[in-house]
């Protein structure tokens, strides 16, 4: 069953799939609520996958309307292995 970004204490190791058919995945972990992203700075879901995107690309593919990604993009790491999250909104 998905998790809930909230849910998880800090420290919770977390990935995100960039653009699945590229298998470059971007690891890191939960802190109070948010994603720390490459930059060292807590984010949203949403603002580590533009951060991941500009370090990649040199730019954001996402238009900042669009949400933070299907819950294929983030997943937790759990005693059962890698299970999707979801946003808390």
């Amino acid at each position: 069953m998905a998790k809930q970004l909230s849910e998880l204490p800090d420290g919770t190791g977390v990935r995100f799939n960039y653009l699945q058919e590229t298998g470059f995945q971007f690891v890191t972990e939960v802190q109070d609520g948010q994603v720390i992203d490459p930059n060292g700075d807590k984010r949203s879901p949403n603002g580590a996958a533009r951060e991941v995107d500009k370090r990649i690309r040199g730019e954001d593919s996402r238009p900042s309307d669009t949400g933070w990604g299907t819950s294929e993009y983030w997943e937790c790491f759990t005693k059962n292995g890698w299970e999707e999250i979801h946003s808390d909104g």
